[in-house]
């Protein structure tokens, strides 16, 4: 695993240890890439709000204004309730422990678009609950792609990732680059649960502990979007929880059940042997992020050095 740690805009920890690939034994460090998994919603939001900023699309249009193949079941559906994850559409990874699951095998945002041209079913009316799906990021990504007029990977690269120097980020669908040390599932494999799932947008992202405490700190000091774009990004977009403990959700950002944490924001992605953690708090001026590649064997490590972080500086740590 990888932990950086930054208070008061100064970092006062960053270190590793560990195998990112047991076989060759290739060890961690700050430029190993790590696929995010769902730590990659804050920088698809991100991207669309800033494709927002600059005009290229509005937060208010109908998804199907820039994927018209869809149904007029669809219609309603904007790109602010992808981002807010109040549209409805039925969560795909739900399917990844079922019976379906090699069915999976290969999976890509191709994939989904054209099965959700016949199945089109959504659990409710767009914007009337909250219900995490990582579907809805597949759809920013694509939505993205055709506002950039360029692949999702290219527009993060050309908007973002070359702009900041983050040299050891990419998106799934990207070769990686000649002196890229990947971190292996379980530092074993490159499969998750023993298929490739090639998505893009929800997870697919893949990066190094360097190059995220780069795009956080640029996030936070709104070289990404805007103040108000960061500002609207961590704003709950009800005070219905997403998940069962409570918490909420803004635009890419998981946020706290009520406001006695304000100015917290936070992303955890788990994706088989991948276990990742972008954590931010504006008020404390507290930011950490965890990456690692070795499934259960590191969480309860992850775990204690989230206490340890939060209870030296956080008035209220985490339970």
């Amino acid at each position: 695993m990888a932990v950086w740690v930054e208070v008061d805009g100064e970092m006062i920890y960053s270190k590793w240890a560990g195998l990112a690939q047991r076989e060759q034994r290739v060890p961690i460090d700050g430029n190993t890439t790590f696929e995010l998994a769902s730590a990659s919603k804050p920088l698809t939001a991100a991207l669309v709000v800033q494709l927002a900023e600059d005009g290229l699309l509005q937060l208010d249009d109908a998804a199907v204004k820039w994927l018209p193949q869809f149904p007029s079941v669809w219609k309603t559906i904007t790109i602010r309730h992808l981002l807010n994850q109040t549209a409805g559409i039925p969560d795909y990874m739900s399917q990844i422990n079922s019976t379906k699951l090699l069915g999976l095998d290969g999976l890509t945002n191709d994939k989904l678009l054209q099965r959700w041209v016949t199945d089109n079913r959504l659990n409710f009316i767009p914007g009337t609950q909250v219900e995490y799906s990582n579907s809805n990021y597949v759809l920013l990504a694509e939505i993205a792609s055709v506002a950039c007029g360029t692949g999702f990977g290219q527009c993060l690269r050309q908007r973002i990732f070359e702009p900041l120097g983050m040299t050891n980020t990419r998106v799934e669908s990207d070769d990686s680059s000649q002196g890229e040390v990947l971190a292996l599932n379980y530092a074993l494999s490159k499969k998750t649960k023993g298929i490739f799932l090639k998505t893009e947008g929800p997870t697919g992202i893949y990066s190094s502990l360097n190059d995220i405490a780069l795009w956080l700190q640029a996030y936070q000091a709104g070289k990404i979007v805007s103040k108000a774009g960061t500002t609207l990004m961590t704003t709950p977009v009800s005070s219905s929880p997403v998940f069962e403990n409570g918490e909420r959700y803004g635009m890419g950002w998981v946020l706290p059940p009520d406001d006695d944490r304000q100015g917290s924001y936070t992303h955890a992605g788990q994706k088989d042997g991948y276990r990742t953690l972008i954590s931010a708090n504006s008020k404390v001026r507290v930011n950490y992020i965890i990456l690692s590649n070795g499934g259960d064997f590191v969480q309860p490590i992850s775990t204690e050095v989230q206490h340890w972080i939060q209870e030296l500086f956080d008035p209220q740590p985490i339970k």
